[in-house]
């Protein structure tokens, strides 16, 4: 058995307007090898790096677009999320859309538009395949309906967690 001590360096941001304190424990290996874990409230993320070229951890974070570090602090949730609540009005759009080409007859396109405002209920989208949604959502897209995009809106973990790394990047830069 190997035992190995190291050094890690922790640095708490508090007094952060609308965020919890924020701490980070930087760990470097060596040149361009390095560690970072990020706590703020319950929550924590923590990545480590095997080639960051000549950059120490600290340097390295500092230079790094915040899409890239959140896919890799939370490498399984999306920057962007399904938005069900848009869907009437991306239903209806669609409807238009139909009508100017003239695909579709004015009175099948006011059949169609009355049925968008059943989509504005609520419902779980993965389960939008069965049942009455599935019916209105082949009447107004067609036979393969699942097949065009459900409206994206921005995920609020995703926010969250990039003004947590605005301030680990500000405060980083501060410390280097």
């Amino acid at each position: 058995m190997k035992i190995e001590e190291s050094l890690v360096r922790k640095i708490v941001i508090s007094d952060i307007k609308f965020l919890d304190p924020i701490s980070l424990y930087l760990e470097d290996y060596g040149a361009g090898r390095g560690k970072i874990t990020i706590t703020c409230f319950n929550d924590s993320w923590s990545n480590y790096w095997g080639a960051m070229g000549e950059y120490t951890i600290s340097q390295f974070v500092t230079k790094c677009d915040n899409h890239y570090l959140f896919q890799k602090f939370s490498p399984n949730v999306s920057s962007n999320i399904d938005d069900p609540s848009g869907l009437e009005e991306f239903a209806k759009k669609h409807i238009l859309e139909h009508r100017r080409e003239d695909s579709i007859s004015k009175e099948e396109a006011r059949k169609l538009y009355d049925k968008c405002y059943e989509l504005n209920e609520e419902y779980d989208i993965k389960n939008l395949d069965s049942g009455t949604y599935a019916d209105i959502m082949y009447d107004i897209f067609g036979e393969e309906w699942y097949d065009y995009p459900i409206p994206k809106k921005p995920n609020a973990k995703y926010e969250y967690f990039c003004r947590i790394l605005n301030v680990v990047k500000e405060a980083l830069k501060e410390k280097v």
